[in-house]
């Protein structure tokens, strides 16, 4: 288990501090999404669990259920749309609110249930139970929504007060303040807990599907984006180039194996600094590299692979002077077939003498058609 120091909750309350908006959204989306079912589970629990309370309304009540059955039972209206609502959505925003939306529907239902019942000194003890219900709802969501929904609860605390009239308001207060301030600790902490662990398994995700030695991706990112239907997903065309560097082989026996991951190296970085935001630059296996380019047409996609070998083959500092060679297809829907036809297409630049890009419309209408 990792120790946390002072200085590494500092570094990263700072790290937090200069996250985006956007980084942030990732964030909450996934610490929403580690923890909501743990959450959902607990507030669907504490609702029905509000429902024993009948027991003790009765002894509290002269031995009778009706004034308070009406108060308790209405929680169970809120709790079906909760959970019919919750299931459908997965904005980490809209589930927060229905996390604290439906803690709150439940301190009104208390509430309201004390107002039934003749001695009102045991609200004491349900209001500082209602406190773990906080702390619990506070893993899958953010300071500032927890302070807002605990919020709300201490307002209804005090309004309630105007017509329930509590003798012991003072201790009720004495006991849920210090939680209050507990808890928005504690809830800070656990933020600044989760934000470590989501790091850690983003720079794992991260290992997971980028080569080491290319920077570029790997097989893994190019299998991901084809299971998540992100080709489909973005504009049509789809470009797919596949290039290579020319001699390989050559270069690793005159030179030696480091010169020849050296070259791949630089091939890597350079491809992943021109294409940039507009594709994906995969190493496709040994020195062969596939770039995907949504919403880019094939013509298009030779102009920048045309740029990217005239960069190469006059670049002087490229590792022993390489030359690359490309083939570009338009991605027809199959994977697979496409993979084989720009596999083709690099054959046949290199079978016309390399250090070129290839592109047939009709030849790519033949292999993948």
């Amino acid at each position: 288990m990792k120790n946390y120091s002072v200085l590494h909750i500092l570094d990263l309350y700072h790290i937090y501090k200069n996250m985006d908006k956007q980084e942030k959204k990732n964030f909450y989306q996934h610490k929403c999404d580690y923890y909501q079912f743990f959450v959902k589970i607990i507030i669907i629990i504490a609702s029905l669990a509000s429902l024993a309370y009948l027991v003790s309304d009765y002894q509290l009540n002269g031995h009778t259920l009706i004034p308070t059955l009406v108060p308790r039972l209405s929680i169970l209206v809120p709790l079906v749309f909760y959970i019919f609502l919750e299931t459908r959505t997965n904005n980490y925003k809209i589930k927060i609110f229905l996390n604290y939306l439906m803690l709150n529907l439940i301190v009104m239902a208390t509430i309201w249930s004390v107002y039934h019942l003749e001695i009102k000194t045991h609200f004491c003890e349900g209001a500082t139970i209602l406190n773990f219900l906080f702390l619990i709802c506070c893993l899958g969501s953010s300071p500032r929504s927890g302070i807002l929904g605990y919020g709300i609860y201490f307002t209804e605390i005090l309004l309630s007060h105007q017509f329930n009239h509590y003798e012991n308001l003072n201790v009720i207060l004495s006991l849920n303040i210090p939680c209050f301030g507990a808890i928005i600790l504690a809830h800070c902490l656990l933020d600044l807990g989760e934000l470590d662990h989501y790091l850690t398994s983003r720079k794992l995700e991260q290992a997971l599907i980028t080569d080491p030695l290319t920077t570029a991706y790997n097989r893994h990112k190019m299998y991901r984006l084809i299971e998540d239907n992100h080709l489909i997903i973005n504009e049509f065309p789809v470009s797919l180039i596949m290039l290579d560097i020319d001699h390989f082989k050559k270069i690793n026996d005159t030179h030696g194996h480091t010169v020849g991951d050296q070259a791949l190296h630089y091939l890597g970085k350079t491809l992943m600094k021109e294409i940039d935001n507009a594709g994906t630059v995969i190493r496709f296996g040994g020195e062969e590299f596939v770039i995907i380019l949504p919403g880019c047409p094939p013509e298009k996609a030779c102009k920048m692979a045309e740029d990217l070998r005239k960069k190469i083959a006059l670049s002087e500092k490229t590792p022993a002077n390489f030359t690359i060679s490309a083939g570009i297809v338009e991605y027809n829907g199959n994977f697979k077939k496409s993979i084989k036809a720009v596999d083709h297409a690099l054959y046949h630049a290199k079978e016309s003498g390399r250090n070129q890009v290839f592109w047939n419309r009709e030849f790519h209408t033949e292999l993948t058609g």
